[in-house]
């Protein structure tokens, strides 16, 4: 990816203002934590930029129902 300006992010920025225009498809990326909070909402910005998302997370039934949301969110 070739960067033509500087990129500015603040308090503010979200995951998916950060990922804009990036395309990671074919990466696969493991979010720990990724069934609730912000590691549900990083998860959702990973994989709406076409990453393969595996969620890492204590409880297998919190993560099955987050995957759950994420597939039919999208």
């Amino acid at each position: 990816m070739i960067m033509t300006s500087p990129i500015q992010f603040g308090f503010s920025s979200t995951a998916t203002n950060v990922l804009e225009g990036v395309d990671l498809t074919d990466k696969n990326i493991v979010v720990t934590g990724g069934a609730a909070g912000i590691g549900l909402v990083t998860s959702r910005a990973l994989a709406a930029a076409g990453a393969s998302v595996t969620i890492a997370a204590r409880r297998p039934d919190e993560a099955e129902r987050a995957v759950a949301r994420l597939k039919s969110a999208m």
